[in-house]
């Protein structure tokens, strides 16, 4: 299927190269973008090399040299996403992260509806300051404890409520910050939009999916919730073996004082006075404070860091100043406008957000972003769209695939402990990728 999808788009780029009258720069513009496109999407590479492709192939197109196609991958954005892996890998190391699951754990003993919101809140809560699969693989654990002592053939559809409400909940709680998903952060580097920004458009429609996600996964799959007021495996998650340091309460301080400054970062500039890239520079204060303090080590955040992501970061900013350059964007715009016209901008909308949740399904979700957010930025103006609508709507779109367990990590990860069977998720996922499709399109029309 990725396959055949590169082919499709390949082909109708050059189609569009051959039959249009074009300049040479926006030709070789189109080139780059159709063979991109064929790597990332058909992954004749992993997507990481790919990206380092984008700047080989400017420079071998003569669209700029090398010097400045590698300016994309030293942005702002990078390090600020590099200050979330700081984070995240620090409240990993000393545990702090489990600490938390299990207390609220703990708390919502004997109650099972309150055990699965308190689950789903902590994980959505969780990924909007850490990786999505890094807050799955955290709490699929604590999950299957909880149903240690259940009979999978007897409870499916429990078992289903619970793994597919931590993925969906990481998923979704991932799209209320710049850090909590990289679409999210290619978005932001796109639109010029602060941690705050950011999270005035992403923090309201994911607060609203998240509870209506739980609410159709219930009423789609029907479990018995109180089959957990008699599980024993509650008590095991027991917060006695924990005892606080100074390490730990060190970590803690540099998480609130960072968190605190991204959220209310424009407030502070306002009187402190600005600082350029204010965010990504309170994501490298607190890299240097983590290990200044020696509340991380060099080793674990390296472990615990996605290079390759921030690669393919730089290789869709890269992208995006090529197509930009050659004016590859605007001759694709044109076409696009040409195609819709007659069609309202809400249903066009609409068709571009369910295209996206449909073509993550298939394809990885931050490479799709890098691929369609400089094509549709380009697009904005020429066919009536505010740039921040539709580059903000396709980011969150997104990290709305729910259907298939290759669509995102979190998919995978629990579909991997074999206790969710692919019809569920398809069945389940098929809903939500329309309804919160329309959704999306309704919210970004307020």
């Amino acid at each position: 299927m990725k396959w055949l999808l590169a082919i499709l788009i390949q082909t109708s780029l050059i189609t569009l190269i051959l039959t249009s009258q074009v300049t040479t720069p926006v030709q070789h513009g189109l080139i780059i973008l159709s063979l991109i496109a064929h790597f990332w999407l058909a992954e004749l590479l992993p997507l990481s090399v790919t990206a380092l492709l984008v700047p080989v192939l400017a420079v071998s197109f003569n669209v700029m040299d090398l010097k400045s196609a590698l300016l994309s991958f030293s942005h702002p954005i990078i390090f600020l996403f590099l200050g979330g892996f700081a984070l995240a890998a620090a409240l990993h190391e000393h545990k702090l992260d489990q600490h938390f699951a299990h207390l609220i754990m703990r708390k919502a003993k004997n109650n099972g509806l309150l055990i699965c919101l308190m689950l789903f809140g902590l994980t959505a809560f969780l990924s909007m300051w850490i990786s999505n699969t890094a807050t799955t693989v955290m709490m699929l654990p604590i999950a299957l404890g909880l149903m240690s002592n259940l009979e999978y053939e007897k409870h499916k559809t429990l078992f289903a409520f619970l793994l597919l409400g931590i993925a969906y909940s990481a998923n979704i709680g991932g799209i209320a910050t710049i850090v909590g998903s990289p679409p999210n952060a290619i978005a932001a580097s796109a639109l010029k939009l602060t941690f705050y920004d950011w999270l005035i458009i992403a923090l309201p429609i994911s607060a609203f999916l998240l509870p209506l996600m739980w609410g159709i996964l219930y009423a789609l799959l029907k479990p018995n919730l109180n089959l957990f007021k008699s599980s024993e495996s509650t008590d095991s998650l027991s917060t006695a073996a924990f005892t606080w340091d100074k390490h730990k309460i060190l970590v803690m301080v540099i998480f609130i004082i960072t968190a605190c400054l991204w959220i209310f970062g424009s407030v502070i500039q306002d009187v402190t006075g600005k600082i350029s890239d204010f965010d990504s520079w309170v994501g490298m204060i607190a890299i240097i404070a983590l290990h200044g303090t020696k509340s991380l080590s060099w080793t674990a955040f390296e472990k615990n860091t996605q290079w390759g992501v921030l690669i393919l970061f730089g290789g869709g900013l890269a992208l995006s100043a090529i197509l930009s350059q050659t004016e590859a964007n605007l001759f694709l715009a044109q076409q696009l406008a040409n195609i819709s016209e007659g069609l309202g901008l809400f249903w066009l909308l609409m068709l571009i957000i369910l295209f996206i949740i449909f073509m993550t399904e298939i394809s990885s979700n931050t490479a799709l972003s890098a691929l369609m957010i400089p094509t549709f930025m380009g697009s904005a103006e020429v066919l009536g769209f505010d740039k921040t609508m539709i580059v903000s709507a396709i980011a969150i779109a997104a990290s709305c695939a729910f259907m298939l367990p290759v669509a995102t990590p979190p998919n995978a990860i629990v579909f991997s402990s074999g206790y969710v069977e692919q019809n569920t998720m398809m069945r389940v996922g098929l809903m939500l990728n329309v309804l919160f499709g329309i959704l999306i399109t309704v919210y970004m029309f307020l």
